[in-house]
């Protein structure tokens, strides 16, 4: 019965829409479990841009059960850990790799990096389709019905949509179960010109009015930025790269060297990205044969740096739940029932009074910010703190328990 149930799944097609992170790290194990892929994604080619991305806690053991580890430390962008400086460039505060409250963890690679490792890790095993997005879906008693922006149509065993934050194929499906949690900020990342004194490290600036700054090695041609600031109102997209570029100028303005720096190349950044700091909270992931993965179900805010690492954990619980399931339905309730509470810790540590202790507006508080920073980065603190960071690990390790479905 086992080798009959098998040999059925395998004639089944599942379409996933999205080669990001989620999407890719969900064909693998699929297709490891005898189900054929094809992966839609609307970009012409794999986007090569993005942030540096931290791969933490439980999202390292998929890293580790997929065989990824040695060709992510071999992309990793070896940065050292982060250094505070004030607007000057004077130096006030240094968390080394591995210290407390430090930015750097141990797995740091460009997400586009990280994109073309899954790519080059699933490319031979699923259809990959770019330039190809979902137009509408139709729901049929034994399979989704999907139409194609090049007016295509084709029956699939159901639809994974992993297209991220502002997915289009979402809206078709759940819109009134998706909602957005504005945290009064808004954030700009993007690559800028390495110059001669850029090194290892990571440099971040408070600026005046709630403006956070942070430097970070790329690669050997590139430095990345990170921009957020305080801001009440949610009126600007990056769509309208005019005006976003407008805003981000005046919240660099007078915020000293390294945003000068900033401001300076900002006409001529290629992969712009610039947008409000906003939750995916969606109050059921699934419907019919469609289910939702990564940011598309619940971005957590790119700020938290957990939303790779919530990514990887999903798309490895949810192909798991559609092994051992005997119907789609019954799978995606599991895989929401055991993701669900590992989401919303990670969201629930993000609020709107962290973000603004995070960015203090006036000169006092940024001050009184850097008399923290420098006795967080004190001996006598990081001591009293080496001996927790074990038991933080750890914990970290047990933060979310993986079912077996190899």
């Amino acid at each position: 019965m086992m080798m009959e149930k098998d040999s059925v799944k395998a004639r089944k097609t599942i379409l996933i829409s999205g080669a990001g992170i989620a999407g890719p790290v969900c064909a693998y194990w699929l297709h490891q479990y005898g189900y054929e892929v094809v992966i839609a994604e609307r970009a012409r080619t794999l986007r090569d841009g993005g942030q540096n991305v931290d791969i933490k806690g439980a999202g390292q053991q998929v890293i580790r059960m997929m065989g990824l580890v040695e060709r992510i430390e071999a992309r990793n962008t070896l940065e050292q850990g982060q250094k505070y400086v004030d607007a000057t460039g004077k130096l006030v505060a240094v968390f080394p790799k591995g210290a407390f409250a430090t930015l750097t963890n141990d797995f740091e690679i460009l997400r586009g990096d990280f994109a073309q490792i899954l790519f080059e890790a699933t490319v031979e095993i699923c259809d990959y389709r770019f330039g190809t997005f979902v137009t509408s879906l139709e729901e049929k008693n034994d399979s989704m019905s999907v139409t194609f922006n090049d007016g295509s149509v084709e029956d699939f065993e159901f639809v994974i949509c992993a297209e991220g934050i502002g997915s289009a194929t979402r809206d078709m499906i759940l819109p009134s179960e998706t909602s957005f949690r504005y945290l009064a900020a808004y954030m700009s990342f993007f690559k800028i010109s390495r110059r001669p004194g850029d090194d290892g490290w990571a440099y971040t600036v408070n600026g005046v009015d709630g403006t956070f700054i942070t430097l970070r090695p790329g690669n050997e041609t590139e430095t990345t930025v990170l921009v957020t600031f305080i801001r009440k109102k949610h009126d600007i997209t990056w769509e309208n790269q005019g005006e976003a570029k407008g805003m981000l100028h005046d919240a660099l303005k007078g915020r000293g060297t390294v945003a000068d720096r900033i401001s300076a190349e900002l006409e001529t950044v290629r992969d712009f990205y610039f947008g409000p700091m906003s939750q995916v909270r969606v109050s059921r992931w699934s419907s019919g044969r469609f289910v939702l993965l990564g940011d598309a179900a619940y971005c957590p805010t790119a700020f938290t740096g957990e939303g790779t690492a919530l990514a990887l954990v999903g798309a490895y619980v949810l192909a798991g739940e559609i092994k051992r399931s005997t119907h789609y339905a019954e799978a995606f309730k599991a895989y929401e029932c055991l993701v669900r509470p590992y989401v919303q810790s990670s969201q629930n540590r993000m609020n709107p009074l962290l973000i603004r202790l995070l960015h203090p507006r006036s000169r006092t508080a940024i001050a009184l910010t850097h008399m923290v920073q420098k006795i967080l980065a004190s001996d006598c603190v990081q001591r009293r703190f080496r001996l927790g960071a074990v038991k933080r690990e750890r914990k970290i390790g047990e933060d979310f328990i993986f079912p077996d479905y190899r």
